[in-house]
């Protein structure tokens, strides 16, 4: 059967700084590998292979290698990003120019988003445009065949009894590896793109070993860790055990993982369970530290409360040896004033964190989607900055902290709070290419080091 390429767009520069250190990262297509993972259940011979940060065209010579001149099939191209467009436009100039009765089908969720004609003439190269989650209808797209049923298909919900097939991923080696166990959020946090999406259950934790123990590589690199993947990660008492009591009896080495969640959706409760299964590292959407601000984003209309449970939340998973990276988004109508209330509370809880990751809020979709947010956040006191290419518009914060400014403020923040070698610990965690190693990572930050958002120590 004709080889089936699944290809996830990369990004000509680094949504950050453009640093040789922010380019060491492998972000993982998830998403592309479970359409990847479908193809081959129903009999395809596939393969994913991701741009990264690399150039289109080195991208194009590794599917050249790999025979995408020699098949028939479609090309499926992922573009997770407006970030992403230039890189795919170069990418299938290049391919069509050698292939020019290529058939190419994207999609992108977030990017697409129902304008489906807009994003034709964004890629005017694409045969097909793809809206929405493909799962249910990725035979049909790659055949052509609306009669086309598959082994498999659901709609928006996570499977149960299917996993993603790593094998299919080129270089699969190095990358840390995703295993998605929920979708959706729904908390109508205002700035979150799936604030209207309906949370779906955890998966079965017996499902999670299962794709585990596929998917383990205990290879010399990096230790393999696995992020499992939830917009909302709301653990419950009976998954936590069940979760704790399936890795504890299971025959496969154990194994650390990492996830995000909401300040008010992981009790403190369920932390021992999941440390003892594996949890390492907690992502924490703490946003601000602000009582306005947190009121303005509709992070939470009790705020004291909120930050109360997160102290308490903060300090147990440090206890317990579980890192804490706590994600800032500074939000409209922010100010020094606000900002320094945030920083007084990180500076209270700094010992129980490893890191902060801070950035400014960044309006992501198309003008016509996107009008009436810019308007509600116009009425907090910000102003559009910029809008740098289609799809991206940033933002000036209040009339005391401009986009720029944002930027510069969101750097300060993080290095006061993360030295080198936690960053890398958090980074080599999940995102770093496994056979990146700390000399590496000192050699490519030291000659930076001003541009950094950690710091350096002396020596």
């Amino acid at each position: 059967m004709e080889k089936v390429f699944c290809i996830s767009a990369g990004q000509l520069q680094t949504k950050k700084r453009d640093l040789l250190v922010h380019r060491r990262n492998r972000y993982l297509n998830y998403g592309l590998l479970s359409l990847a993972s479908i193809l081959k259940r129903n009999g395809f011979n596939t393969i994913q292979i991701q741009g990264n940060f690399d150039s289109p065209e080195h991208t194009l010579s590794l599917c050249i290698d790999h025979g995408i001149l020699r098949s028939n099939a479609p090309v499926l191209v992922s573009i997770p990003s407006f970030y992403a467009i230039a890189w795919t436009n170069r990418f299938l100039t290049e391919l069509k120019r050698l292939s020019p009765k290529k058939k190419i089908i994207i999609g992108g969720r977030w990017v697409v988003d129902g304008q489906i004609e807009d994003m034709k003439g964004l890629v005017p190269l694409a045969d097909i445009v793809c809206d929405g989650v493909a799962e249910s209808r990725i035979l049909k797209l790659v055949t052509g065949n609306e009669n086309a049923t598959q082994l498999y298909s659901d709609k928006s919900e996570i499977s149960q009894d299917t996993s993603l097939d790593y094998t299919l991923l080129h270089e699969r080696n190095l990358y840390q590896p995703s295993i998605e166990i929920s979708r959706g959020c729904g908390m109508k946090c205002s700035f979150c793109q799936e604030r209207d999406e309906p949370l779906t259950p955890l998966k079965d934790p017996r499902i999670i070993l299962k794709e585990a123990q596929s998917t383990f590589m205990d290879d010399g690199l990096t230790p393999m860790n696995f992020y499992l993947e939830a917009s909302l990660f709301a653990s419950n008492q009976e998954w936590s055990e069940q979760l704790e009591f399936e890795v504890s009896n299971s025959s496969i080495p154990r194994f650390n993982w990492r996830t995000e969640a909401r300040v008010d959706s992981i009790r403190v409760k369920h932390l021992e369970y999941l440390y003892r299964a594996g949890l390492r590292v907690l992502d924490l959407g703490l946003e601000s530290a602000s009582c306005n601000q947190l009121i303005a984003m509709n992070k939470s209309v009790k705020p004291k409360n909120y930050l109360a449970k997160a102290s308490e939340l903060i300090k147990a998973a440090h206890n317990l040896g579980i890192m804490v990276k706590v994600n800032i988004l500074l939000y409209a109508g922010e100010t020094l004033a606000t900002i320094d209330e945030t920083l007084t509370w990180l500076d209270i809880h700094a010992h129980y964190i490893t890191g902060v990751s801070v950035g400014p809020v960044i309006v992501f979709g198309w003008e016509s989607k996107v009008k009436s947010y810019l308007r509600e956040l116009s009425l907090l006191g910000a102003s559009v900055a910029s809008k740098p290419i289609t799809g991206i518009t940033h933002i000036n914060l209040s009339e005391e902290i401009d986009y720029e400014k944002s930027l510069e403020l969101a750097a300060w923040i993080g290095k006061r709070y993360c030295d080198e070698k936690d960053y890398f610990a958090l980074k080599s965690f999940s995102y770093f290419s496994r056979d990146y190693d700390f000399d590496e990572f000192l050699s490519d930050s030291k000659p930076v080091s001003e541009q950094l958002n950690y710091r350096i120590s002396r020596g």
